[in-house]
């Protein structure tokens, strides 16, 4: 199944069921391992991961309303950081769950935690760091969390998180230093 007919499919199912505050942070959609999702090893491939993270993302984004500022105020959701670790392989037919959740956000960025889940065990686990663009520069997490109806502040994040970002900024520092040596 293509990415474009499973797009199709979450968005198709965001419009059931009632809508609440929950909705805005977590997200759960059944999805199943097809033939196109494999790589050589017939398991699901490290890189199809990642794309169907991007699903999880989409599916939070129509539910809380997000799609319509991406959509009618020129709005883009961009993923700057994003990890996956893979703890057993997923094989071609097998079902699972994505479950999507908001962990938290800072004046910028929005972090996501994303778990692959078959019969109650963890299959692999992503973590997204991503904003919201406007035309004008990235949309502070503050004003699109109350656009989308938020007002408390930002959960803490989990220490895993905090240390993966700190290994981030390391790592750019690093880098800078290495350009300009």
């Amino acid at each position: 199944m293509s990415f474009l007919l499973r797009f199709i499919k979450v968005w198709l199912l965001s419009f059931r069921g009632p809508r609440d505050k929950s909705q805005l942070l977590n997200s759960l959609i059944h999805l199943r391992v097809w033939p196109n999702d494999l790589d050589l090893n017939v398991h699901v491939n490290n890189g199809r991961y990642l794309t169907l993270m991007d699903l999880g993302r989409m599916d939070l984004m129509f539910r809380s309303g997000a799609m319509g500022l991406w959509l009618m105020k020129g709005m883009q959701p961009l993923v700057a950081l994003s990890m996956c670790r893979h703890f057993k392989a997923l094989k071609v037919f097998q079902s699972f769950e994505l479950r999507t959740r908001v962990l938290g956000w800072d004046a910028k960025w929005i972090y996501f935690e994303q778990r692959f889940e078959s019969h109650g065990q963890l299959y692999a686990l992503g973590v997204v760091k991503g904003l919201m663009t406007t035309k004008n520069g990235p949309l502070p997490s503050a004003d699109l969390m109350t656009t989308l109806g938020i007002h408390e502040p930002s959960p803490v994040l989990p220490a895993y998180v905090i240390e993966w970002l700190a290994s981030e900024r390391k790592a750019i520092d690093m880098l800078k230093a290495e350009t300009h040596a």
